[in-house]
């Protein structure tokens, strides 16, 4: 009977409306299935099982063509939505005044207060996570127009940039940092693209970094990770004639066409950087 409860439980069914709010919830409440289960009136083990089918159906690995374009739609939609009606009608007169016109938009509102789960909606062959993530790459792609922020030099400049900036603002938690703020330290990008490259920089560099607080990880980045980066960086420096970017300072406004389109180059929005 144990071994065929799964099956079971799975065979309850879920209408559109209830796979919707279990996507809603699992973003609000990550895998936290009793809190789920009591929101949906469904056992924990249910929702998890649920949940697991849903993702399984997505695709995994690289972004088709098509799959990156639908995404970019979304994303604009989703962002549109979200308008109020004075910026929408705003928007629309100048349309109609100009339909080549120069809309453009706040740099936040093009990667905070998204619903990502409307945006898989719209995507359908990929999670919100998914999209997330490859959002970041095309928006970081997009704001830098292409310049090579995080490799070589630059990266290693960004890296010892970024620790300098950390050991600088002194904070006990990670929760209290404005990567907003910290995004200059690399240059025109997203908040969560920094903090992709903190995440990355910390498992690399810091042993057992699980085990420390956030202090003793930035103390050790700053201790022992900066002067080898900073050595490395002056060694590949007299290899080479290549100069060291400056990081650009984060535009205030982009505009609409900069960021939202669609070409033939869509299909290869990976940024391909090494870390």
């Amino acid at each position: 009977m144990s071994e065929r409860l799964p099956s079971l439980l799975l065979n309850i069914r879920y209408s559109k409306g209830d796979t919707e709010k279990l996507k809603i919830y699992h973003a609000l409440h990550g895998n936290d299935w009793k809190k789920i289960g009591e929101l949906v009136a469904r056992s924990s083990l249910s929702v998890a099982l649920k949940f697991s089918q849903i993702g399984s159906e997505r695709n995994h690995g690289a972004w088709s063509k098509t799959e990156t374009q639908r995404l970019i739609k979304a994303v604009e939609e989703v962002i549109l939505k979200k308008m109020s009606p004075q910026d929408l009608k705003e928007v629309d007169s100048r349309l109609q005044e100009n339909p080549e016109g120069r809309l453009s938009i706040v740099r936040e509102k093009l990667y905070k207060g998204i619903s990502w789960v409307e945006v898989e909606a719209k995507v359908e062959t990929r999670n919100w996570m998914q999209c997330k993530s490859k959002w970041t790459e095309i928006l970081t792609k997009r704001m830098t127009k292409g310049r090579d922020i995080y490799r070589g030099l630059n990266a290693l400049r960004a890296k010892i940039n970024l620790i300098e900036r950390l050991y600088e603002i002194n904070v006990e938690d990670a929760n209290e940092i404005d990567w907003e703020d910290l995004a200059s330290t690399i240059g025109d990008v997203p908040p969560s693209y920094v903090q992709t490259k903190f995440y990355k920089l910390k498992a690399t560099c810091v042993p057992f970094w699980q085990k420390k607080t956030f202090p003793e990880i930035i103390d050790y980045l700053y201790e022992t990770s900066l002067p080898l980066l900073k050595e490395k960086l002056e060694k590949k420096r007299e290899k080479t004639s290549s100069e060291v970017q400056t990081p650009a300072a984060p535009k205030r406004v982009f505009l609409f066409r900069d960021i939202f389109y669609c070409d033939d180059d869509s299909e290869g929005e990976d940024t391909g950087e090494k870390s």
